[in-house]
This record gives C-alpha cells, sequence and structure tokens, in this order.
C-alpha cells in the first residue's frame, strides 16, 4: 500500500493538443512540448487525481508532466521562463489584480456589470454546452453579474436553474424574471455555515453541475468553502474555486496548493479539471475540478510508447 505522498497527478500546467493519432502535451512553465500516442495519453488522463505513479511514468515525473502532493507550483520560485505562457498568464494576473476596479467592475455581460474575467465566461459556456449543464450554483453571487451570465446561457440551452448564495443579499440586481425558462433562486447567508448549505441543499438536493466558489478572500476559507460546498457537486459536474491568484492569496500561494491537493487527496472522488488548462487567464487557475463516478481501470500500455518525443516541426 502506498502512502499519499508516493502518489502523482497531473500538473495544472499541462495542456493537451489533440492532432487525432497523436497528441502533444505542453508543459505551459517549462515551455516544453512532447508528441505521444493515444493509449499513452489515455493512460496520463487516470492522473486526473492522485494515483501510484508505475516505472513507465518515471519519464513523465521527471518533466514536470506528473507532479507529487504540494510541487505543483514549485517552478515558480525561481522565476518563470520569459515568453512561455505561464509567464503571460502570470503578466495578466498582475495586470488584472493592480487593476480590478477599473478592470473587472466594469465588464458586462448584455448590459450589467459581471465581475468576471471574458476568459472564465468563454470557459464556463463551453462546459456548459460541451457537458449539457442545466444547473449552476454560484457561491459569494454579489450583485449578481455572474447569476445573470450563466443563467442567460442557459436560456440559450434550452433552460435550467440557477441558486446563489451571498452574505448581503446583493444590490441593484439584474431582471431574472425576464429570463424564460430558468429559475433563479438566491439564499442569503453565510456560506461557511451549515444552515445556509442545507437551505441550499432543499434547491436541487441532487447537487448542481457547475458550482462556483467566488466568496471570502482569504486563502484559508477558500480552502473551507472548497471543502464544504463539494458535496454540492452533482457527479461528473465542476467545481471552481476563484481568484486564488489575488495578492491575498498569492502572498500565501502554498496554503492554496497544499489545501487543493490536501482536499483531492481525502476526495478521490475529485480530480483536476483538464479543459481549464487551455485558458490560463482565469480567476481559477489550477482551482477547477471535477467530481468523478468512479476512478478508471489502469490501461494496458506498451511502456516503450510511454516516452515523450519532441514534436517534428
Amino acid at each position: 500500500m502506498t502512502t499519499k505522498e508516493q502518489r502523482a497527478r497531473l500538473s495544472t500546467h499541462v495542456v493537451f493538443v489533440d492532432y487525432g493519432l497523436e497528441v502533444e502535451v505542453q508543459h505551459t512553465v517549462r515551455a516544453s512540448k512532447y508528441r505521444i500516442e493515444r493509449t499513452v495519453y489515455e493512460d496520463l488522463l487516470r492522473f486526473r487525481g492522485f494515483q501510484e505513479p508505475e516505472e513507465r511514468h518515471r519519464r513523465w515525473v521527471d518533466v514536470g508532466v506528473l507532479v507529487p502532493p504540494f510541487k505543483d507550483n514549485f517552478e515558480y520560485q525561481g522565476g518563470l521562463r520569459l515568453g512561455s505562457e505561464a509567464q503571460l498568464a502570470r503578466d495578466y494576473q498582475d495586470w488584472y489584480w493592480r487593476h480590478e476596479i477599473e478592470s473587472e467592475r466594469e465588464y458586462r455581460w448584455l448590459g450589467h456589470g459581471i465581475g468576471k474575467m471574458p476568459t472564465d465566461l468563454f470557459l464556463y459556456q463551453e462546459l456548459m454546452a460541451a457537458h449539457s449543464i442545466r444547473s449552476v450554483l454560484e457561491i459569494g453571487y454579489g450583485n449578481g453579474g455572474g447569476i445573470w451570465f450563466f443563467a442567460t446561457v442557459l436560456r440559450a440551452l434550452g433552460g435550467g436553474m440557477v441558486a446563489g448564495v451571498d452574505s448581503n443579499g446583493g444590490t441593484n440586481l439584474p431582471p431574472f424574471a425576464t429570463i424564460e425558462g430558468v429559475g433563479v433562486a438566491l439564499v442569503t447567508g453565510d456560506a461557511h455555515a451549515q444552515q445556509t448549505q442545507e437551505a441550499v441543499k432543499l434547491l436541487r438536493p441532487e447537487g448542481f453541475s457547475l458550482v462556483v466558489i467566488d466568496a471570502d478572500p482569504d486563502p484559508v476559507g477558500k480552502i473551507r468553502l472548497l471543502q464544504r460546498w463539494a458535496e454540492s457537486v452533482a457527479p461528473n459536474g465542476f467545481l471552481f474555486v476563484e481568484d486564488v491568484e489575488s495578492p491575498r492569496c498569492r502572498d500565501v500561494d502554498p496554503q492554496i496548493l497544499v489545501g487543493i491537493d490536501g482536499f483531492l487527496l481525502e476526495r478521490t472522488d475529485f480530480r483536476i479539471a483538464v479543459e481549464a488548462a487551455r485558458t490560463p487567464l482565469l480567476k481559477a487557475r489550477g482551482a477547477a475540478l471535477q467530481r468523478c463516478l468512479s476512478t478508471p481501470p489502469p490501461l494496458s500500455v506498451d511502456p516503450r510508447a510511454n516516452h515523450p518525443r519532441q514534436p517534428d516541426r
């Protein structure tokens, strides 16, 4: 039996590009690229959650594609490579948080303030359409911009339900009643309180297919919300923890990383959402998860095919 420290998962800095018979593995921090066969790609996908690496996986650990617990951001400590995608993402996050009031608060969706990065919105609608998501829960909805966005997307997809939790109840909310075919339920209460969680559960006992946590600026508080609201995620649903690269969280960055990896080690029904790695400019960069029904069995793979190959170009 292995210890938790002997397990590994896919780095959240890894992007997969599908070329049909082959898949390219890109590491956005190391600026490295490898071409692999599809069977190897499918084998690596088992590591969306923590698994014990076998001998054929050691090379992927060496090149940073698979990482042990609490080590995913270790390369940031030595600085990022100029021109890498990770450097671009870090520069964007730095700009965004320096100008949060001027930038985010002025972003609008169909005439109403949205309070999110445009790249977040693009990824959310991608997931909602691709995975037939018809129920969304936002923790910390503020003035309702996120609720408005999710409700309008659901209307375009044929209807559904959006629920929100906020301690203040929000002011100047968008006109949710004008969105036909979509139910909107707002719960006023402390997101850390059990009674608030129970009130939301009554709205949808089976859980929500997308849960977005946009509350509590403190990194420890964010991890506590992750642990509490994970139960509200339906099987195969997604869970995003936003603002994990805010200055307040970045100052104590290991707490976020340790908290997320600790959660994944304990909650084996959750894994990282590899779809989110394609969009590095996210408020939930590195904190996008998916709940799974079961852990897939290991594939029978030719170990000779598991060696990464630099792309021919």
